[in-house]
């Protein structure tokens, strides 16, 4: 992505029944770094909805925008979130605040680090 602040946004749908059932965004950060982030709605959770929308975003970063890292946030304590990032193979580096005053975890991932879709 070449402005910082640029994003890619999609909806994550299920097909049986078809709903929209989240959503995936990568949005530019550095000029090769995106944040990853991919919203379940409550009821759709824990079904790898996140994973596979996650998987592919990643493969779209790497291809089609050039990126050659991701950044994850998500607040302290959420546990799906944090298994997310480490199934993609993400590293946890530190906190941060948000801008609400609570804390992000903070996990990034080397996109030349991941396995490529078959």
């Amino acid at each position: 992505m070449a402005n910082d602040g640029e994003s890619r946004h999609w909806g994550i749908w299920s097909l049986e029944p078809d709903v929209l059932v989240g959503g995936v965004e990568l949005r530019s950060l550095e000029s090769d770094e995106v944040n990853l982030s991919y919203p379940v709605f409550p009821g759709q959770r824990r079904r790898g909805f996140a994973l596979r929308a996650a998987q592919t975003a990643l493969e779209y970063a790497r291809t089609s925008l050039s990126a050659q890292a991701v950044v994850i946030k998500m607040l302290a304590g959420n546990e799906a979130s944090r298994n997310l990032a480490l199934a993609l193979g993400a590293h946890y580096v530190g906190d941060a605040p948000s801008d609400s005053g609570a804390t992000f975890n903070v996990f990034r991932l080397k996109l030349d680090d991941t396995p490529r879709e078959e």
